[in-house]
């Protein structure tokens, strides 16, 4: 009996390892070195986006990395010689305002509650063309401190003398006050700012003219969840929302963190984009896997939401495939025998030893 569970244990492993060099071999017809150096890095984007119009980074990891402060400009660099129409970002209106305004206006400042985003647009604006006219948008909830900047901005020369709605309705918007509140106390006084808008909309807008527009899509932003709440239906009917009518020749860049960018879990911003009537069939998703990274010097540690990776077996087939530090895979070709890593995006990204 032992003789023959030993015969068994044997076949079993003989077939794992044959697998594995199944993966390994596809992995190293399917891959692609990047160089971050390089204005080129991402050359393949074009081939791999045909028939696509939503690029999506998933990041993996942590935000903070700043791998993305590199990573971010090389996919825009190559996505504007495909028609960039808009770069999503997981923050709110008045912060992708802020950063829009920021790389399309040589002296706006960039005083946004989240630098690594002006250190993305610095990179972006130092390769700036005609042709990259692209807008930064945002689908996520607000900032108090990006909202208060971002109206201010926007009203520096207004008499409210003349606008006694506005004025009332302006006040406390533009009061540093609203800096030192929680966010929970702020998402509260949002919506009531958003109800009240549309109360008093009539004559709001009589008295702002060429501002309301932008003063209604700030203050209006329907997402409104806290943090650790679930945001991605909101998210999804965000960026939806922005890109409705779909511009079938054009393509749109959105960055968000791995727990809203796997297809495979339905409660996800990409699942419910990709099952979506606009973007059925026209997603493109790259996940990342970064191995032996660190962030601020600690080591990050903890399984990975790349579930297949999580099989030392399988992790060790992308190691001995990936070139340099940053290798990329293509996925979408696989055996159906994997199907189990191809739910997880159509492109994986292998980083090693970043920050």
């Amino acid at each position: 009996m032992r003789k023959y569970i030993a015969i068994l244990l044997v076949s079993i492993t003989s077939i794992c390892r044959a697998q594995d060099s199944v993966l390994s071999a596809y992995l190293v017809q399917h891959r692609y070195t990047i160089d971050l150096n390089d204005p080129k890095a991402f050359h393949m984007l074009p081939d791999l986006m045909k028939g696509k119009n939503l690029f999506v980074l998933g990041e993996g990891g942590s935000h903070g990395l700043q791998l993305y402060n590199s990573l971010k400009p090389a996919i825009i660099n190559q996505l504007t010689t495909q028609h960039l129409k808009t770069f999503f970002i997981e923050l709110g209106r008045s912060t992708a305002f802020v950063l829009d305004k920021y790389l399309h206006n040589g002296s706006a400042a960039c005083n946004c509650a989240f630098p690594k985003y002006c250190t993305i647009m610095d990179r972006e604006k130092a390769v700036w063309k005609p042709e990259h006219d692209f807008k930064v948008v945002g689908i996520d909830f607000e900032v108090r401190m990006d909202l208060n900047t971002a109206l201010n901005d926007l009203f520096k020369v207004a008499d409210f003398n003349k606008i006694p709605t506005t004025k009332a309705f302006l006040s406390d918007l533009l009061d540093s006050t609203i800096l030192k509140i929680t966010h929970k106390e702020f998402m509260k006084f949002y919506r009531k700012k958003r109800k009240e808008l549309y109360r008093n909309e009539t004559a709001i807008r009589q008295e702002t003219g060429d501002k309301f527009p932008v003063l209604k899509y700030l203050v209006t932003n329907p997402n409104t969840a806290l943090p650790n709440h679930d945001r991605n239906p909101s998210m999804a009917r965000n960026l939806l929302h922005e890109i409705t009518p779909l511009d079938t020749i054009g393509v749109y860049f959105l960055t968000i963190g791995m727990a809203h960018s796997l297809p495979c879990d339905h409660y996800s911003v990409v699942h419910k984009l990709c099952k979506s009537a606009v973007l059925q069939n026209r997603v493109l998703v790259m996940n990342l896997h970064c191995e032996n990274c660190s962030l601020n010097g600690t080591p990050l540690t903890g399984k990975t939401m790349l579930r297949f990776m999580n099989d030392e077996d399988i992790e060790a087939c992308f190691s001995k495939a990936a070139i340099g530090s940053y290798t990329l895979f293509d996925l979408s070709q696989l055996p159906d025998e994997y199907s189990n890593i191809k739910k997880y995006g159509d492109l994986l990204l292998l980083a090693k030893g970043q920050h």
